[in-house]
Parts: structure tokens; C-alpha cells; sequence
């Protein structure tokens, strides 16, 4: 065990949450990006991709608009967009999830070393059911959303940890989010508090990536006002979006900052119902004295 070993099977504060989250980072980001970037980097592109034939089809459409002709093939060609859209995005996401989850658990169970080849394999074998435990997920927390602003924000808090308990604990899709109700039972608060303020953060140091687009977006606004027979689509042009997508690229990849802070709130939640960590501490500090003996 090196002597920068992040001890994930702990109980910790809402402070220590933070820090050492942003320590993990510190210590494994290089090569954890470096996995990201290899496994969920396609998936990113594809999502990158989709949102530039988006953007491209939405200036044609103000194009026709302001011609006045017909428009009913842009709708088909939006609805594509949006489709391609989705569909790269939840498998991202998917990706995005296993493979820091999956670099944490060969992290902890490997004593702070990572065998990217098992990180890879736990991937290949869990793809499709941490895209079930996205899809499932997603539907539960807007169902909440839209039948009551509340339930929804129970609700996600809750499911937080569906992800990490599938790959921790080698659980099916159903039984992980069945799982997080009994794990989170008498600790919503603490975990609700801390998932706001890991959110808060994200997007303080997200909104960092997409300060360029807003400064731009705003100049040219202001310049286009000045001109009488301005076109709309104007204002979306090749500069605005190249912004935008290096802004998507540093929001997407901070994501991680989330899935990080997710497995250490699980580890929390399973040390304060379970005591694994301290049992395992107590059992190697024995095998330990019967070896000395």
C-alpha cells in the first residue's frame, strides 16, 4: 500500500467528503482520465457530434424561416439530432459511471493500484446494466419531478448511490435501486446536504469552460443588434460552437468529480449500516498478530 492510499471503506463528514475527493483527484486523475478518455471518450464524440448537426440544423431551420419557405424536413433532421443525442449521451454516461466506479473498486480492492485491465473487464460485463440502472433511474426521479417537485428531489437523492452499490457490490439493476432505500435509510439529510454542495462546486468550476462562449455569444449579440437585417442564425455560427463543445468537453469531463463523490458517500452510508471496513481493519490487524506469532 503506497503512503498516499485514499481509504474509501471509512465513515466520513460532509468536509472530509469533499477533501478527499478532490485529494483522489489529485493523486489518480491523470490516469484515471486517461481510462475515461479511452473507454467513454468515443461515446463523448459521438454526443460532440450529434450536438453540431443539431446546432447546424437549427440555423437552417432560422434560415427557412426567414425566407419563408418550408421547414418539415428540419423536423425530421431535429428529431435525429435529438434521437442520436440521447442515446450517445445515456451510453456515456453509462461508460462515464463504470469506469470510475470500476477504477475506484480495483483501486480499493488492489491497495491503492489499479489494474486497468480488470477496470476494463468489470466494464464489458456491467455496460448494459448500469444503462438499465441510468434509464430506470432517469424515469423514477422525473416521474417524481413532474408529479411533485419534491418527491423527485427525494427521490434523486436516494438514487445517488444506485450505481456505486451495482458496482461494489456485484448487485442486479432492480436490487441496486431497491438496495439504496435501505442504504440511505436515516442519513437522507446528511447525504442530500452533501450532494448539494459537490452539485454547487461542479458547476462553479464548470461554469469556468463556458465563460469563452458567454463572452463571445454576448459580443456578437450586441453587434448583430446594431444591424437592421440581422439573420438569427447568425448568432450561432462556427465560432459560438466550437466554444460550446469545448465547454461540453470540460462539463462532461468534470462529471467525474460527481461519480467520485457518489462512491465515497456509499462507502459512508455502508460503513455507518455495515462497519465493512472496520470488521476488514479488525481481521487483518488478527491475521497480522497470528502471522508476528
Amino acid at each position: 500500500m503506497n503512503n498516499n492510499y485514499v481509504n474509501f471503506k471509512q465513515q466520513r463528514e460532509l468536509g472530509s467528503i469533499l477533501t478527499d475527493t478532490f485529494k483522489f483527484v489529485r493523486l489518480e486523475g491523470k490516469s484515471l482520465l486517461g481510462i475515461v478518455l479511452k473507454i467513454a471518450g468515443p461515446a463523448l464524440l459521438i454526443v460532440l457530434l450529434s450536438y453540431i448537426y443539431y446546432m447546424q440544423v437549427t440555423m437552417g431551420r432560422f434560415d427557412v424561416l426567414t425566407s419563408g419557405g418550408s421547414n418539415n424536413i428540419f423536423e425530421i433532421d431535429v428529431f435525429i439530432a435529438l434521437f442520436v443525442m440521447i442515446i450517445s449521451g445515456v451510453s456515456f454516461y453509462a461508460l462515464m459511471y463504470g469506469s470510475v466506479l470500476h477504477y475506484i473498486k480495483s483501486y480499493v480492492n488492489n491497495n491503492g493500484t489499479v489494474n486497468k485491465e480488470e477496470v476494463k473487464l468489470g466494464i464489458r460485463k456491467s455496460f448494459w446494466r448500469l444503462i438499465g440502472i441510468g434509464f430506470l433511474v432517469g424515469i423514477i426521479t422525473g416521474v417524481g419531478i413532474i408529479c411533485c417537485f419534491f418527491p423527485g428531489v427525494y427521490l434523486g437523492t436516494v438514487l445517488a448511490t444506485t450505481y456505486a452499490i451495482h458496482v461494489f457490490e456485484n448487485r442486479g439493476v432492480t436490487d441496486s435501486i431497491s438496495y439504496s432505500f435501505q442504504l440511505i435509510k436515516g442519513e437522507w439529510w446528511i447525504t442530500f446536504a452533501t450532494l448539494i454542495v459537490i452539485f454547487i462546486l461542479y458547476y462553479m468550476i464548470s461554469f469556468i469552460f463556458s465563460i469563452p462562449a458567454f463572452i463571445y455569444s454576448f459580443i456578437h449579440m450586441f453587434t448583430l443588434s446594431q444591424e437592421i437585417t440581422a439573420n438569427p442564425a447568425d448568432m450561432f455560427d462556427w465560432v459560438y460552437i466550437s466554444l460550446n463543445v469545448i465547454g461540453m468537453i470540460g462539463q462532461y469531463i468534470l462529471y467525474s468529480l460527481i461519480i467520485i463523490s457518489t462512491a465515497f458517500i456509499y462507502f459512508n452510508l455502508n460503513e455507518r449500516k455495515n462497519f465493512t471496513g472496520t470488521m476488514e481493519t479488525i481481521e487483518n490487524l488478527g491475521n497480522r498478530d497470528t502471522t508476528h506469532a
